[in-house]
This record gives C-alpha cells, structure tokens and sequence, in this order.
C-alpha cells in the first residue's frame, strides 16, 4: 500500500494535533526516523523548523527521506531526542 504522505498526529493539550510527516519504510533511514521523533517531540513541524533554524519545506523532505540533512541538523535532532530522554519519568 503507498502512500505519498503519511502523517502521525498526537494529541498535545486538548484538541491540539500535531503534524509530523513519516517517511515510507523504503527511505526510513535513522536520520529521517530520528528528526521525525525530534518533531512529535517538539510539538510539530513548525516548532521544529523553529528550533532547528530551518524551512519547514526542507525538514518535511528530510523527513520524508526525499534527502538528507545537513549533519549539524542531525545532531541536533539528536540532542532534542536526549533532553527529552532525561526528563524526570521519561522511559
């Protein structure tokens, strides 16, 4: 089954979707999985392109796996992904 777009929504706060794109599994590399993780974490695209300092256009193809980040983009992926792994209660 293909997809063009998937996307994954979770709830942040009432009513709040969040819209983070997924790669199709053919391009899920661990850096589009990694900055899709980063996504959901922030609260959505636009947060992430605000805390990554990049267009959202670019963060959905890196994302999607239409291409790769720029290595300092995906360390800091990375390090979203760490802080918030050693919240208080965080698994």
């Amino acid at each position: 089954m293909a997809q063009d777009h998937r996307t994954i929504f979770l709830a942040v706060g009432p009513g709040r979707p969040v819209e983070c794109p997924l790669s199709p599994p053919a391009h899920a590399s661990i850096q589009a999985r990694t900055l899709h993780r980063a996504c959901l974490i922030v609260g959505g695209l636009d947060r992430l392109a605000t805390a990554l300092q990049h267009p959202r256009g670019d963060l959905e193809r890196w994302i999607r796996g239409d291409e790769e980040a720029p290595e300092a983009v995906f360390r800091a992926a990375v390090e979203i992904l760490l802080l918030f792994a050693a919240k208080p209660g965080q698994p």
